[in-house]
């Protein structure tokens, strides 16, 4: 009858639809299950990954404002899947200041991150006795570091022309970092890196233009600035002291800029030591820090 035709019609195409719609299922869970992500487009990408590196233990991670429990393996803990696109993490510790990054992720690739997080109280220091040896090698460190700038009527530097050769002629007590990557240096109170590596690919931070630079800007103070020194063994935070106080920074200027207070005193110049002994040299005072 007319009426049954129509019926089996109906029900073939419906059984069809619901057919079509679960092999669609199955081959996205099976693309999930493989690491791949879809864009706005529906286009299946794969996914990236971002491993975390902190200098505190015992952290709380929030990753696109929900918090994540992470392992902590070889001293990093590893978001993996990261969906393609811009995401937010954040590390807090109580007593601590936080930390927080809006990062882009792209498709098949790692993303690497270090989020330092300092005492919200400040550095824990001591007091370095007047009539020991270390009080004598610290302060005359502290005197004869002198803060490292560009040279007085020199000239700009020209993309064109050798970065190295540059920096010889016009920023002989550039610092280097500890892997002799990245050199850190002042101008016109403003904090300078430059990148001199030869093996290395370029970070991603000194190409935030094209193309990419090979001396960047980190930060512009408002105070006269004093001294400044890598972190540890880290290229990408910076210390330094302006006016009454320590900071660090981060170079990567990506999403937030993250920017601590470390040390809040009266006149604080620093000095780290080779061996990653922390001196501040305020006023009459002498102290060491611990990180």
């Amino acid at each position: 009858m007319p009426g049954d035709n129509q019926n089996k019609r109906f029900t073939k195409i419906y059984l069809t639809l619901w057919g079509v719609c679960l092999l669609v299922a199955v081959v996205v869970f099976a693309l999930y299950k493989l690491g791949f992500r879809f864009t706005s487009r529906f286009e299946p990408v794969r996914a990236g990954s971002i491993e975390l590196v902190s200098n505190e233990e015992g952290v709380q991670i929030f990753f696109d404002n929900r918090e994540k429990q992470i392992p902590l393996e070889s001293g990093m803990y590893r978001i993996q899947r990261v969906s393609p696109g811009f995401h937010s993490v954040m590390i807090s510790k109580e007593g601590f200041w936080p930390w927080t990054k809006t990062v882009n992720v792209t498709a098949d690739a790692r993303r690497s991150l270090f989020a330092f997080i300092f005492k919200s109280g400040g550095l824990a220091t001591k007091s370095v006795a007047a009539s020991t040896t270390e009080y004598s090698e610290a302060s005359r460190n502290i005197q004869q570091d002198s803060l490292p700038k560009v040279k007085s009527w020199s000239k700009a530097f020209n993309a064109e022309d050798s970065f190295s050769i540059w920096l010889d002629q016009n920023v002989p007590d550039r610092k280097l970092s500890h892997d002799k990557s990245t050199v850190l240096f002042t101008e016109n109170n403003t904090v300078y890196i430059g990148w001199i590596s030869e093996t290395e690919p370029i970070p991603h931070y000194f190409c935030e233009e094209n193309p990419c630079k090979l001396k960047m800007p980190v930060m512009v103070s408002e105070e006269t600035i004093k001294s400044v020194g890598f972190y540890k063994e880290r290229r990408d935070v910076i210390i330094f002291a302006a006016g009454t106080s320590l900071y660090a920074i981060e170079v990567d200027r990506e999403g937030t800029q993250n920017f601590q207070p470390l040390y809040k005193g009266t006149d604080p110049y620093f000095y780290q030591s080779p061996d990653g002994k922390f001196y501040i040299k305020d006023g009459n005072s002498l102290l060491s820090a611990e990180f």
